[in-house]
C-alpha cells in the first residue's frame, strides 16, 4: 500500500526544506510545534499503520486503537505532546515475528512508532 503526502505536510517539508537550504547555520529551536499538528500526526499514523507495525511494550496493537478509535487516540495523542506531558515507554527488545537470524530487535509503543514518521518529517 502506498500512501500519498497529504499536500498540507507536503507544504511543511518544503517550507522546512526551503529554509534549511537558504539558511544552513539556521537553527529550528521551534520545531516542536510542527510534531503534533493533526495534520502531520494523522499521517505519521497511517504510514505507520501500513509499515505494519506490531504491539510494542503495551501490548497495543492498530486494531485495538481502531477499536479505541483512531481519531480520538491521536486526539489525546496530540493533547499530551502539546501540553509536553508525554512520556514513551521504554523500548522491548524481542525477535522479531519471523524469528530473523539477524539478533534481537528493539519494540516500540505503537504511539513511538507513530511519532517516528512525524520526526523524520520534520
Amino acid at each position: 500500500m502506498s500512501l500519498s503526502t497529504p499536500e498540507s505536510v507536503q507544504k511543511l517539508q518544503a517550507a522546512l526544506h526551503d529554509k534549511a537550504k537558504k539558511s544552513p547555520d539556521f537553527r529550528f529551536y521551534a520545531l516542536y510545534d510542527k510534531v503534533y499538528r493533526k495534520d502531520v500526526l494523522t499521517f505519521a499514523y497511517q504510514c505507520s499503520k501500513a509499515n505494519g507495525g506490531t504491539a510494542g511494550v503495551d501490548d497495543q496493537t492498530f486494531e485495538d486503537i481502531e477499536a479505541y478509535g483512531a481519531e480520538r487516540w491521536l486526539d489525546e495523542l496530540m493533547q499530551e505532546l502539546k501540553s509536553r506531558t508525554y512520556r514513551p515507554l521504554p523500548v522491548r527488545r524481542a525477535l522479531p515475528p519471523h524469528q530473523c537470524k539477524r539478533g534481537i530487535s528493539p519494540l516500540a509503543a505503537i504511539h513511538q512508532h507513530s511519532l517516528s514518521p512525524v520526526l523524520e518529517l520534520s
